[in-house]
């Protein structure tokens, strides 16, 4: 089972009222909480949810507006982003299988907040340069994502890419 935290203004179009407990991960599992907020495309009428894991900052991104419209793309997506970047198969197959639930509850945390509208900023950016909605690679997007540098510490020399979080985690080379 994974928990979503969720902004508010995405539970109110998905018309889900989040959970009173929050859920805890199987032993072992590594993608078990995430982060989703509606993501404007630039296109009128056009939206997608981000689902952005906590603590690795890696971002999978579906077209739609509503968490229950986005979720069977979502765990294909993942599964996809994980192949792309050569994550181990056992891995894969172990965390998806994890992958079959969810648990909605509200966004606890700022840091999470303000990393999603840093994102959402330049993602707008991003999708501006294509010419159309059907045309966005989200795939594209993800890959971009991967390899972007984020502060980790108060430190100013404390950065690292969600690639290099997995890669320091399960220790495998993409």
């Amino acid at each position: 089972m994974i928990i979503l935290h969720s902004v508010q203004k995405l539970l109110n179009t998905s018309r889900l009222e989040a959970a009173l407990y929050i859920s805890k991960p199987h032993p072992g599992q590594r993608l078990h909480s995430w982060y989703a907020r509606l993501l404007p495309s630039g296109f009128p009428g056009k939206m997608m949810v981000m689902y952005v894991h906590e603590p690795s900052l890696m971002v999978v991104i579906c077209k739609g507006k509503t968490i229950q419209g986005t979720w069977p793309d979502f765990r294909v997506r993942l599964e996809q982003l994980l192949s792309r970047f050569r994550f181990p198969a056992t891995f894969i197959k172990d965390e998806l299988a994890y992958a079959d639930e969810y648990i909605v509850s509200k966004t606890g945390s700022r840091s999470m907040l303000a990393f999603m509208n840093r994102i959402v900023f330049e993602l707008s950016y991003q999708c501006s340069q294509f010419p159309d909605y059907d045309s966005i690679s989200l795939t594209r997007l993800e890959d971009w994502l991967m390899d972007r540098l984020h502060q980790t510490g108060k430190k100013q020399g404390d950065y690292s890419s969600p690639l290099k979080y997995w890669q320091r985690e399960i220790g495998f080379a993409s």
